[in-house]
């Protein structure tokens, strides 16, 4: 697909693509306009025409013209990729295993289809139909959700495909049919339920839920369909093919357990609610649901069980990095029953009373908990804020535990301190993580630029093969820089493939400035900013040399002050702590820079 993918970038402007989504307003070299992913009054959304990227410094999001169509449209990679080869008339060169993979999700998307089809036919005038009035279910949510009815009959269903002519491999390897052992005969999966389709982002039926009308003790309340190459429950969220326009304008998702809570909440004007499809919630269903939002409000069953998932969600929540609430639904119900019970107005005030995850987790050990409970909620919100990968998210959240729990900010840096794993990036000195972002910055701005006697960007390239940085974001920029092999310098536009979602969101930041210069700049200073990349790129590596120096002189001195001076290895050690001490004096003297220094003792 990498042709497909250059082909793409070639033909496809930015400026164009983006705008037939939103109204661009060209300031300076760039164009702004209203952030598509988060309410703002003021423009920082930007689009490069000469670095063919974008950034919205609302959202944080960033990158090129197709991840731009992959959040907007909500669509994978290969989708945005296709959906853009389509538009500017380039042809899709599938490969044969591409073909096939593709003609086997059409062939499974048309067996779901017709499946669905044959539940809803047979819903008029059934059990699963009064079932459905009588748990308040509107006809225009009937159709709306596609549901239907399985009768009970053992084989109507399979007797039914297999006059359209599939197969009955075909039937049981995507979990349609079963096969009785002994005879070998075929009988459907879901027989007298009422049959909820699973309906993925794009619309496409890719699996079934059916729930029985009346408890059987041998049976399950809910029967799902089992897992294939094209459907994994813990990448499906039931309702997010519904809810994820309105995401996008209204910003927190709901999310609950069950198929008749979306449902209900979607009936009652609630449309940004969507369900779990009988798992927990995932990393996988996260990401997905972070390409519309970054608010979500977890709404739980209110009894022991609801409870405990609600706490089990919010850590994967928070890592995803996610504002995080819990709301909960009081007299024992679940969301279904008590919206059928009191009305939307009654849980509109349900939402409006949740709280946030650290509130929730000490309204859980109530308002005099023990040392052994205060000591559980220290270390679950201990958890929570590590789980956290935006310093500032964190730091908001440490300030509101400090208002509302009386529990100072500086308690949890002592917690990271003592219980933390490797530092995390905020940890880092802030003069490395400047230095880092500097080097990237000149390499992709000014990568032609003669450095003695050869372009930044090969200089800088080799150079940065043999350092680490501190910064995840930085080195994986820095680790794809260093790997392109073309004799050219690489655009971020050539990289971005190769970078994870949150990578290009920081990547872009680079390049792309929020601020500008005022119109009245020049009243004031007449004279040119202009930026020498030459003397950026020297003093930041020597910055990173001299922290690399600085690191081997505290390890060789920790070395040296386990050994005995009659130990072998002593004098080396010596020898080589003068040495370091040395390169690290040169590299100062040639930034200007004053060394700290140990005060004698005695």
């Amino acid at each position: 697909m990498s042709w497909l993918r250059d082909e793409v970038l070639r033909r496809a402007d930015i400026v164009e693509v983006v705008s037939e989504y939103i109204p661009l307003k060209k300031r300076g070299s760039n164009y702004w306009a209203l952030s598509p992913f988060k309410p703002e009054r003021t423009p920082s959304f930007a689009v490069s025409p000469t670095k063919q990227i974008f950034k919205c410094f609302a959202s944080g999001k960033g990158g090129d013209v197709i991840r731009f169509v992959m959040e907007m449209e909500g669509l994978s990679y290969g989708e945005a990729l296709r959906k853009l080869a389509e538009k500017y008339g380039i042809a899709v060169p599938d490969t044969q295993e591409e073909r096939y993979t593709s003609r086997e999700r059409q062939r499974y998307l048309a067996l779901y289809e017709a499946v669905v089809q044959f539940y809803q036919r047979r819903l008029t005038g059934s059990p699963a139909e009064a079932y459905l009035v009588r748990r308040g279910v509107t006809r225009e949510s009937i159709e709306r959700f596609r549901l239907g009815y399985a009768p009970p009959e053992g084989q109507a269903l399979t007797e039914y495909l297999l006059r359209l002519g599939y197969e009955e491999e075909t039937l049981v390897k995507w979990g349609v049919a079963l096969r009785q052992e002994g005879t070998g005969r075929l009988y459907d999966r879901f027989r007298g339920r009422v049959i909820f389709p699973v309906i993925e982002e794009q619309g496409g039926v890719v699996a079934l839920a059916g729930r029985l009308l009346a408890d059987e003790a041998d049976q399950p309340k809910y029967l799902n369909s089992p897992e294939t190459p094209f459907y994994r429950k813990s990448e499906v969220l039931y309702g997010l093919w519904l809810a994820r326009p309105v995401l996008r304008k209204e910003g927190a998702a709901l999310i609950v357990e069950g198929y008749m809570d979306v449902i209900s909440l979607h009936q009652a004007g609630f449309t940004q609610a969507v369900a779990t499809c009988g798992t927990a919630l995932t990393e996988e269903h996260l990401i997905r649901l972070r390409r519309y939002t970054r608010e979500v409000v977890l709404l739980y069953d209110s009894d022991s069980a609801g409870q405990a998932a609600a706490e089990r969600a919010i850590e994967p929540a928070l890592r995803a990095g996610f504002f995080v609430r819990v709301a909960h639904v009081p007299e024992g119900k679940d969301p279904d029953a008590f919206l059928q019970e009191k009305g939307p107005e009654a849980f509109q005030e349900v939402l409006h009373n949740s709280l946030s995850w650290p509130l929730y987790l000490a309204q859980r050990v109530g308002p005099t908990p023990s040392p052994q409970e205060r000591y559980t909620l220290l270390q679950k919100l201990g958890q929570g804020l590590q789980a956290l990968p935006d310093p500032y998210l964190r730091r908001a959240y440490a300030e509101e535990i400090a208002t509302s729990l009386h529990i100072p900010p500086e308690f949890w840096e002592s917690f990271e301190r003592i219980e933390a794993p490797p530092r995390s990036p905020e940890a880092v000195p802030p003069t490395r993580v400047t230095a880092e972002r500097e080097l990237l910055r000149v390499a992709f701005t000014y990568p032609e630029v003669d450095f003695g006697g050869l372009p930044l960007w090969a200089v800088l390239q080799e150079e940065l093969k043999h350092l680490t940085f501190t910064q995840p974001e930085a080195e994986a920029l820095r680790k794809a820089f260093c790997s392109w092999g073309e004799n050219r310098p690489p655009s971020l536009q050539d990289l971005m493939e190769a970078l994870l979602p949150e990578v290009q969101d920081w990547a872009t930041g680079l390049l792309l400035e929020r601020y500008t210069l005022s119109e009245h700049w020049r009243t004031w200073d007449d004279s040119p900013l202009v930026e020498d990349p030459v003397q950026i790129a020297e003093s930041n590596l020597n910055l990173l040399h001299l922290a690399h120096v600085q690191h081997l002189l505290q390890e060789n001195l920790r070395i040296l002050e386990t050994l005995l001076p009659e130990t072998p290895s002593y004098e080396e050690h010596l020898v080589l702590h003068q040495v370091l001490l040395r390169q690290r004096a040169e590299i100062a003297l040639r930034q200007g820079l004053i060394l700290p220094y140990r005060q004698a003792e005695g």
